[in-house]
C-alpha cells in the first residue's frame, strides 16, 4: 500500500487550523493595542530606542510611568515596536515587553493595620511637621520609628560637625572636614 494513503491527513489538517488560529490571535492581541508602562522613568527600560540593535540604536524618546502607549505589529525578542507621544510629538520606537501592561499602575497607600503608611512615596511630597506628628500620634509604630530617624540625624550631624535640629543647618564645617581629607590623602581637584 503506497505511503500517503496511511498518513493521517486529518490529524495533520487539524493541527494546521489549530496553529493558524493561535496565530492570528496572538497577532490581533499586540497589534493597535494599549499598553501602559510600568516602570519609571529613571529606569534605562523606559527609553524608546530607534532600533533593537545595541550598536546603532538611537534614543528616540523617554517614557513614563502609566503612560499610555500603542504596541504596533512587529516583535525582535525581548522588544516590541510602540507608538508614543513623548514631550508632545508622536514616535515610533522599540521597548522591551517587559516593562508594558494591559492596566495603568493603582497609585493608592497601602495601609497597615496599624494605621501606618506603608508606601513611602506618599509621605515625602510635602512632608512636613504637622504630617509628621498626625503620623506620630495615628501610629505608636510610627512614632517609634520617627524618634529613632530623629536620633540618627542628630548622631549625624553631630559626627559631621553640624547641627541637625536647626532650621537651615550650616554645612561649611562639612565642607571643610572633606577638603581636609581630599588634602591628607593628596587628592586632587
Amino acid at each position: 500500500m503506497q505511503w500517503w494513503k496511511k498518513f493521517p491527513w486529518q490529524r495533520l489538517l487539524a493541527l494546521l487550523v489549530v496553529l493558524a488560529v493561535v496565530l492570528a490571535v496572538a497577532m490581533t492581541q499586540v497589534r493597535g493595542d494599549k499598553m501602559y508602562v510600568k516602570v519609571d522613568s529613571s529606569s534605562p527600560d523606559a527609553v524608546v530606542q530607534s532600533s533593537t540593535d545595541f550598536f546603532d540604536s538611537k534614543p528616540v524618546g523617554k517614557l513614563v510611568s502609566n503612560q499610555p502607549v500603542e504596541m504596533l505589529d512587529e516583535t525582535d525578542g525581548e522588544f516590541v515596536k510602540i507608538r508614543a507621544t513623548v514631550d508632545g510629538k508622536e514616535v515610533e520606537g522599540w521597548v522591551k515587553k517587559i516593562i508594558l501592561q494591559k492596566k495603568p499602575l493603582e497609585n493608592k497607600p497601602r495601609v497597615s493595620e496599624s494605621g501606618a503608611v506603608e508606601n513611602a512615596s506618599f509621605a515625602a511630597p510635602g512632608f512636613n511637621e504637622e504630617l509628621e506628628n498626625g503620623m506620630r500620634a495615628d501610629s505608636p509604630e510610627m512614632a517609634t520609628a520617627l524618634k529613632r530617624i530623629d536620633d540618627f540625624e542628630v548622631k549625624r550631624g553631630k559626627l559631621l560637625g553640624f547641627d541637625a535640629k536647626a532650621e537651615e543647618p550650616d554645612m561649611a564645617p562639612v565642607l571643610q572636614r572633606y577638603r581636609d581629607f581630599a588634602a591628607a590623602g593628596q587628592l586632587k581637584d
